[in-house]
């Protein structure tokens, strides 16, 4: 059985092609995370590939994440690559949402060696202000996809035209929209230092709005900011239902309109998310946040 290797930080969209690929949920790997950034320890991940060779599988390919949806989990990739190196493993780049930032030479240590990648996605749609749907694949042999996924029936034949790049050869759908014109006219109209200073600016109201709740005696910081991605929990009231309590008041936060927050489970317990990544987000609307979010937990206590 062909085996490909992950942490839980990955998107599902990576368990969804592993359905659909056939390879089956039970040959994808889940390597165990440590640290700030829930990141995969490269040490296990070789440990798993030696043990599934000598087990009669068939290693195939690793996802390494670089801003995971949860809570931003950022594996090594550099480590993640040498692993992939050694072993002769694809190694795909899953950066759909943190990919964007990368065009701020700052922040691009969080996915240092990602240039070893066989592919990378990201996503403009999540935080570059693009209208929905707008992936980027990068792809270092596009001769793969070509070999796997081309077919050419008498009637897609273009003859005395050997050598055009066809891309419904690189990818399952024969058509596709015109995607790549949304960022041309999104980088024409707002430039790619407005759009650098968007990113920074949501960064640094992010860490600024977890700093203010971390200083709160009520409440804690259960993942520290990811660029600008962080989780915080409420502490209940003694005896209180933790987990009950934080999803009643995410809840309770999206039925007051002011601001809109969503929920994940880290280390098994609800935690409450925080992402800034709307285009027009101001400094204003940061504090807004923070005065909802504080109001509306003391008056469920």
């Amino acid at each position: 059985a062909l085996r490909v290797y992950s942490s839980d930080q990955v998107h599902t969209s990576i368990d969804r092609a592993i359905w659909v690929s056939g390879i089956g949920e039970e040959n994808l790997v889940r390597i165990p995370v440590a640290g700030r950034f829930r990141a995969m320890d490269p040490a296990a991940l070789e440990a798993a590939i030696i043990a599934d060779r000598k087990n009669g599988m068939l290693p195939a390919g690793i996802i390494a994440s670089v801003g995971g949806t949860s809570t931003g989990g950022t594996d090594d990739v550099a480590g993640v690559a040498a692993v992939a190196r050694r072993h002769g493993l694809y190694l795909h780049v899953d950066a759909a949402w943190a990919g964007s930032a990368m065009i701020c030479p700052e922040y691009r240590h969080f996915w240092a060696g990602a240039e070893q990648a066989d592919s990378i996605v990201f996503n403009p749609h999540k935080w570059l202000g693009a209208q929905f749907d707008c992936s980027v694949q990068f792809i270092r042999q596009p001769e793969d996809l070509v070999r796997t996924l081309a077919i050419k029936p008498e009637f897609l034949k273009t003859h005395g035209r050997d050598g055009i790049i066809n891309y419904s050869e690189w990818s399952v759908p024969l058509g596709r929209r015109f995607r790549a014109l949304k960022l041309w006219f999104l980088l024409r109209a707002h430039g790619l230092e407005n759009l650098r200073t968007m990113i920074r600016n949501h960064v640094a109201w992010s860490e600024r709005l977890a700093a203010r709740l971390a200083g709160e005696p009520d409440f804690e910081i259960v993942t520290e900011p990811m660029l600008s991605l962080f989780s915080f929990r409420h502490v209940a009231a003694k005896g209180g239902d933790a987990d009950e309590h934080n999803l009643r008041l995410v809840n309770a936060i999206n039925d007051d309109g002011r601001i809109y927050l969503t929920q994940t489970r880290v280390d098994g317990h609800v935690a409450i998310r925080f992402q800034v990544g709307q285009f027009e987000t101001t400094a204003a609307d940061i504090d807004t946040a923070f005065e909802t979010i504080t109001e509306i937990a003391r008056g469920l206590v």
